[in-house]
């Protein structure tokens, strides 16, 4: 997906900060995360961008000066990067709850966004399997990942 086309500099390089931020937040960076990452730089015309962790509440800070339509469309992207992994994790789901104050977004509103992207998703799955293309690396699933640990 990429519906940022409206983008000013400033406003493509706060969303690659939230991104970044968003997709480390489980700890682990996923070449297919760190892919998407940089397919929409270049979308969004940023050259060698280069994330900075203490630039994140900038970030946020100018994501919430836009328009409703723009912050909405702000969370159903960042909502593909907590999906490119193929799975939600719990600290994803925070920092997507923590997007959501602070561009002041509904939670009826973000759980519609949510919805309109895994349909995307489900969609282009579909035009990749009648196209004979490999398959989409985001995989669209709400389940936690089972832990190996004994539960105490």
């Amino acid at each position: 997906m990429l519906f940022l086309h409206e983008f000013e500099k400033i406003e493509a390089e706060a969303f690659l900060t939230l991104a970044a931020d968003l997709i480390e937040e489980d700890g682990i960076v996923t070449a297919s995360e760190d892919e998407l990452l940089d397919e929409y730089a270049a979308a969004l015309g940023v050259i060698g961008f280069t994330y900075d962790a203490a630039a994140v509440a900038a970030a946020r800070d100018t994501m919430a000066q836009l328009n409703e339509v723009s912050k909405r469309k702000v969370y159903m992207e960042l909502y593909s990067f907590a999906l490119s992994d193929g799975i939600e994790t719990p600290e994803e789901r925070r920092a997507l709850n923590e997007l959501a104050d602070a561009l002041s977004l509904d939670s009826g509103i973000c759980k519609q966004l949510e919805a309109c992207a895994e349909d995307l998703f489900s969609v282009y799955d579909e035009i990749e399997e009648v196209l004979g293309a490999e398959p989409s690396p985001v995989l669209v699933t709400n389940e936690m990942p089972v832990s190996d640990s004994p539960e105490a």
